[in-house]
């Protein structure tokens, strides 16, 4: 009897949706670890942003996952035709096609004029689940962009395109944190020279040893960068996995599973309407597709149309009269 009044309790479908989970996050950390620059790309906009005397309100964020190169332009409009046009100038035409590009699930990235861009330049387009942006390196990078422009535009902030390139040199020029080194060395092998450089070293004949032939020397200074890019960056992952598993614990759903996700109602006083007193969950829907450890396509039991693509984290498993009495 006991066991049977449990069993109801814990199927009850409107507890299921509305109580919160008091128990670790789902999901364990899966890292993206790129072997060479560019077979790892992100992309992402940031903004709206006051608009410029230029006319730009948008500025658009490229970032390799291998160097932590970045390319950022300032944009008027966050498009898809924008994102594919400054693709094809400031990533491709620069540095060849990388092999993935990951994206989140905005509007200019989901649409066929990106994907077919994406398509017939050999790049596959990888999207981020809904309400999990942690996938892509341009939401750091865009943390970090927003910072460096409010210590340089102070209160004048219709100014800050002029600011773009000075940001970019000083961060292709810093030590990234999780390589030990400069994206310009990672990718190029040399550090890019300043006015200071020339001050203080007016005599550097630019190679170290004359008797090397320049070639061999780029050849051999960018595999000893990418060695380094490599050991430091599997360090940094792991480092960073044990930390992060810490706080999570492992879930896994199986095909056919029934599952509930999370939602992110927005209030809205017009309506009467409170995301405070709104269900946490919705569905349920059925796990059709095991993509990833962390990664799993749904359909809507009700319609059975596809509901899309979500990560552990949002999802929880929803339990029946029927299928608890059965275990």
């Amino acid at each position: 009897m006991a066991s049977d009044v449990r069993n109801y309790v814990i199927s009850c479908a409107v507890c299921q949706v509305t109580k919160p989970s008091q128990r670790k996050p789902a999901g364990l950390m899966v890292p993206i670890c790129p072997q060479r620059p560019w077979e790892y790309a992100g992309v992402g906009y940031v903004g709206p942003l006051p608009r410029t005397p230029n006319g730009n309100a948008y500025i658009l964020v490229f970032v390799d996952y291998f160097s932590k190169w970045i390319e950022v332009s300032a944009v008027r409009e966050a498009t898809a035709q924008v994102a594919a046009n400054n693709f094809i100038s400031d990533v491709f035409a620069r540095h060849g096609a990388p092999s993935y590009l990951i994206s989140d699930r905005g509007t200019p990235f989901v649409g066929d004029l990106f994907k077919h861009t994406m398509s017939v330049l050999g790049t596959e387009n990888r999207l981020t689940t809904a309400y999990h942006p942690q996938t892509n390196a341009t939401e750091r990078v865009n943390r970090t962009l927003k910072t460096a422009i409010c210590a340089y535009v102070g209160d004048k902030h219709t100014s800050w395109d002029k600011f773009i390139p000075q940001i970019c040199f000083t961060l292709r020029t810093a030590p990234h944190e999780s390589t030990g080194l400069n994206p310009s060395i990672v990718l190029d092998g040399r550090e890019l020279e300043t006015p200071l450089d020339l001050i203080t070293q007016p005599s550097c004949a630019g190679v170290d040893d004359p008797g090397v032939p320049y070639p061999d020397c780029l050849r051999a200074s960018l595999q000893e960068a990418h060695d380094h890019a490599r050991a430091m960056l599997s360090e940094s992952h792991a480092r960073q996995k044990h930390y992060y598993d810490l706080r999570r614990r492992q879930v896994s759903y199986n095909i056919g599973d029934l599952v509930l996700v999370r939602t992110h109602p927005r209030s809205d006083a017009k309506a009467n309407f409170t995301a405070k007193l709104a269900p946490l969950y919705a569905g349920p829907y059925r796990v059709s597709q095991k993509l990833s450890a962390v990664n799993y396509c749904l359909t809507d039991v009700r319609t059975g149309l596809d509901a899309g693509v979500f990560h552990v984290v949002n999802l929880q498993p929803f339990h029946t009269w029927a299928t608890r009495k059965n275990c």
